[in-house]
């Protein structure tokens, strides 16, 4: 093989790679376009965005925020693309798709919860002086662990319940905590796996967590 037809060979595998990658981006583009359409979707707030859909994801903040949120913000991170170049920067970067959704409630939670896929958290297993104590607790129903704190969860926990049974699939972590004044509730998910009609209804059940934490 010649060096003119090495060139030209290099070229144009090069190119092909370049091709694949744009459309790669373009197809994860329309793709959380339409998740953001979701979310848009889902309530009758504005979703404000601090940076519009794209390839790489979104950051949103519901405006004003749904009951009983006083503040309910997306942070949406794309996994790379699925190509040659897109797995390249995978690798190198460890970059991975995730979604989170942060919501503050008027007043601190009177029930809090505490769950991460494989794990009992660390926060959960602290002890501390004149701090009440998580107590563990385990639903067979979706085969995990959990931790509770509070007066009366009971609530709390039956919406969690619900949430794992339609989403727990998709979920890294859940944490209801009294002790931020940011955030209150967040939830660590993969969004890649997030149909847009699944949206409203995944809205629709962090905001009955809220609720249930906030019952007193």
């Amino acid at each position: 093989m010649t060096d003119r037809l090495l060139l030209a060979t290099v070229a144009s595998l090069l190119a092909l790679l370049m091709i694949a990658w744009v459309a790669a981006r373009v197809q994860t583009g329309r793709r959380n376009q339409g998740l953001a359409q979701g979310f848009i979707d889902s309530t009758r707030s504005r979703l404000m965005f601090d940076h519009t859909p794209a390839a790489g994801g979104f950051v949103a903040r519901f405006e004003p925020a749904p009951d009983p949120f006083t503040q309910l913000q997306l942070f949406y991170r794309s996994g790379a693309t699925v190509d040659p170049i897109g797995l390249l920067v995978r690798a190198l970067s460890g970059r991975s798709d995730e979604l989170i959704i942060r919501g503050r409630l008027p007043d601190r939670p009177a029930a809090e919860l505490l769950w991460a896929r494989g794990r009992i958290p660390a926060r959960a297993l602290a002890r501390r002086e004149r701090v009440s104590l998580w107590v563990q607790r385990r639903s067979d129903l979706i085969d995990s662990e959990y931790a509770v704190r509070g007066a009366d969860t009971a609530a709390l926990e039956h919406v969690f319940i619900d949430l794992q049974a339609r989403f727990g699939a998709l979920l890294h972590s859940v944490n209801v905590v009294a002790d931020r004044e940011d955030v209150h509730i967040e939830l660590i998910m993969r969004g890649a796996a997030l149909r847009a009609s699944e949206a409203p209804g995944l809205v629709a059940t962090i905001r009955s967590l809220g609720r249930a934490a906030a019952r007193r």
